[in-house]
């Protein structure tokens, strides 16, 4: 069957969902630090999973995992140690160690798609414990191809340009909830975009947005009955 055109979907914060992971990816850190600094660090963190950031540095913070970033470089902790806890985390992952949850029906809607669509799954975190996370969620099988260390948005422009070589923008949709990395190169490109947005932050370009993709389903099912007639 010949691909019309193509859904690419992020994970993190998209399909895979639950803060589990990035608690323990901050509580890792924080053990680093005393207990007036990691409390504050918790605190600030906790803000921004909430939807009210209380400090410059985290307003504008692209995901609970960058916050992360910033805090702990902020509070000192070498980049080696961040990048060690943040291994650990994927690990436990693909464990299935985090009590996480993908959008309701989500396998029902990819069946549904026509055979013409491809699918695609993009994350920027590293291949380590993939294969366990998409097990454990019973995500596995349901991609025709899985990109992991994806270096978006520079990876989802080569994936675009590819494509768009033989067709229209149209047939595209990028689904994500960092529109600098999932749906900003998209969306230059006169793609189609969903935008899931968390903790009330709109983005204006974006076609359509959502607080969870189970609110996009019509739209993604409409999208791809026109991209593919």
């Amino acid at each position: 069957m010949t691909t019309t055109a193509t859904l690419v979907l992020d994970f993190d914060g998209t399909l895979c969902l639950g803060n589990e992971p990035v608690l323990d990816y901050a509580r890792q850190l924080t053990a680093r630090l005393d207990n007036e600094a990691a409390a504050e660090f918790m605190r600030e963190l906790t803000a921004f999973l909430n939807g009210k950031p209380t400090s410059a540095s985290t307003f504008d913070a692209l995901d609970p995992y960058h916050v992360v970033k910033i805090l702990s470089r902020e509070a000192g902790i070498a980049d080696a140690e961040r990048d060690e806890a943040f291994e650990q985390v994927r690990e436990n992952l693909g464990y299935g160690k985090y009590n996480m949850s993908v959008p309701a029906k989500f396998d029902q809607l990819i069946f549904s798609l026509p055979r013409e669509v491809e699918v695609v799954l993009m994350t920027n975190a590293p291949e380590t414990g993939m294969a366990g996370i998409l097990d454990h969620l019973r995500l596995d099988g349901l991609f025709d191809e899985v990109i992991t260390g994806a270096r978006k948005p520079t990876g989802l422009e080569e994936v675009l340009d590819t494509r768009l070589e033989s067709r229209q923008p149209s047939s595209i949709l990028s689904i994500g909830d960092i529109p600098k990395n999932d749906l900003a190169p998209a969306a230059e490109r006169g793609c189609v975009t969903g935008y899931i947005d968390h903790f009330s932050r709109p983005w204006s370009k974006a076609t359509v947005s959502a607080n969870d993709l189970t609110e996009l389903y019509r739209f993604i099912d409409e999208w791809a009955i026109k991209a593919t007639s």
